[in-house]
């Protein structure tokens, strides 16, 4: 029998030492592999960055060289712009002294050659009084007058002119001419305006509330939530908002002015100038409570400030409103022709009005319109061929009676009018786009049609 052979302490400890120095190993070889693996992946990182470095220098040099070389061309052209410039300034200054001096109206009666002498003339008083005397030849002023003011010696300055001969002068119906002011001020947007023009513009927009203030300050009347106000609360902000003269206001007053007039698109970009950016959430409220949902995106779009309201909202409101309105004319009509055509152009008109205000402001994000824009095509394929079928003259020429059709030279083609439904059963509500029983699915049969729910009353976003 074998005995067991006692193995002495230190061999132990030997053996536990050796263990432990076998692990130190291990773990040291596991390190030293990471660290390899780790620099050689920066390795390759700085290499690839390099790269990317020179490459993005040689492109650098590059540009500069062509853009140093496009500076010196532009230089070498300088004495032959200035010298043509100089030239072309002086004939100018000819033709405009020579005509001043003149003091002879032009003989044409050409709209533009008559705005063009009056602005090159610098006619500040006879500007506003030809629009408004020539107001039947509206489109064709509003066409014409951006060029003539751009030939004026000082385009801003005649502006203010207007507005000062304007305020100053004795006229009636002032109303009648706000269209011609708001018409020169809009071609200041967005233009550099000295400062001594400015500091003048302000002096108008005094007289300006000195004179009108009272009809600016009162209240509208009817329904003053939803209109957009008064023509010179209008061209009050106008002006303060071009010329930058809202130091010149308490900013409470302007807070007031524009809360009762602030309420079109042209206005709502300056409310950031006027210091009245805080308002256009309250002014968008009152607009969409008044039905005014499009026209109050609009606003909020101007302003820059879309994010402190619910856009979806708004045009979910609006096409709800639209459709109560469309199926109240069908029930006023009690399913007439007349009325299904008033509801079906209601419709697709709101669904226009949509599609460009979703468009306009950038809210694809966060309001879909791709099913609206397949109900449009859909109300307009419909329209072509309910022209196509009025073509035909059914209730003339070549009309069918029940009985058969007529006999004889006269008789045309067999044509059916469209079945007629007593008491309006079977006509084409809001949203239904059957035009007559058995083109299309009837009012009811199927609730939903291109993802619109009318029988519930949801919209395809």
């Amino acid at each position: 029998m074998a005995t067991e052979v006692p193995i002495p302490e230190s061999i132990k400890t030997l053996i536990a030492n050796l263990e432990t120095h076998r692990n130190l190993i291990t773990n040291l070889s596991t390190i030293t592999k990471t660290l390899t693996d780790h620099f050689n992946s920066v390795e390759k990182t700085l290499s690839a960055s390099a790269k990317s470095l020179d490459l993005s220098l040689e492109t650098l040099e590059t540009e500069t060289q062509q853009t140093l070389q496009s500076l010196d061309e532009r230089e070498a052209s300088i004495p032959t712009t200035e010298a043509a410039a100089i030239v072309d300034v002086q004939s100018r200054r000819d033709a405009v002294l020579a005509e001043i001096e003149s003091q002879t109206a032009p003989t044409c009666t050409d709209i533009r050659t008559d705005l063009s002498w009056i602005c090159r003339r610098m006619d500040a008083g006879t500007l506003w009084r030809y629009c408004s005397e020539n107001k039947r030849e509206m489109n064709a002023i509003r066409q014409e007058i951006n060029g003539a003011v751009e030939e004026a010696v000082d385009p801003a300055r005649l502006v203010v002119d207007s507005l000062d001969d304007f305020v100053s002068s004795e006229v009636e119906r002032e109303t009648d001419h706000c269209w011609v002011f708001t018409m020169i001020l809009r071609l200041l947007y967005d233009k550099e305006v000295a400062v001594s023009v400015r500091e003048r513009a302000a002096e108008v927009a005094l007289k300006w509330r000195a004179r009108f203030g009272e009809r600016m300050e009162g209240e509208i009347e009817g329904d003053g939530e939803g209109e957009p106000g008064r023509p010179e609360g209008q061209l009050f902000l106008t002006m303060v908002g071009v010329f930058q003269a809202q130091e010149r206001f308490e900013k409470e007053y302007l807070e007031k002015i524009f809360l009762i007039h602030g309420k079109k698109r042209e206005i709502a970009k300056f409310t950031h100038v006027l210091g009245v950016a805080d308002k256009v959430g309250e002014v968008v409220a009152k607009m969409a409570n008044a039905g005014k949902e499009i026209e109050a995106i609009y606003v909020a779009h101007e302003a820059s400030m879309l994010e402190q309201i619910s856009p979806a909202d708004l045009l979910k409101s609006y096409l709800q409103k639209a459709k109560e309105k469309a199926n109240a004319f069908l029930k006023t009509g009690k399913g007439s022709p007349a009325s299904v055509e008033s509801a079906n152009n209601l419709e697709n008109n709101c669904f226009k009005a949509v599609i460009k205000c979703v468009e306009t402001c950038k809210l694809e994000s966060k309001f879909n319109i791709m099913n609206i824009k397949r109900k449009v095509a859909i109300n307009e394929r419909e329209r072509e061929e309910k022209k196509k079928f009025a073509a035909l003259n059914p209730y003339g020429k070549g009309f069918v009676q029940p009985n058969g059709p007529h006999k004889g030279k006269r008789a045309g083609p067999a044509v059916y009018p469209p079945p007629s439904y007593p008491n309006g059963a079977g006509a084409r509500r809001f949203g239904d786009y059957g035009s007559y029983r058995g083109s299309g699915p009837p009012y009811g049969s199927q609730s939903s049609y291109y993802g619109y729910d009318y029988g519930r009353g949801s919209y395809p976003y």
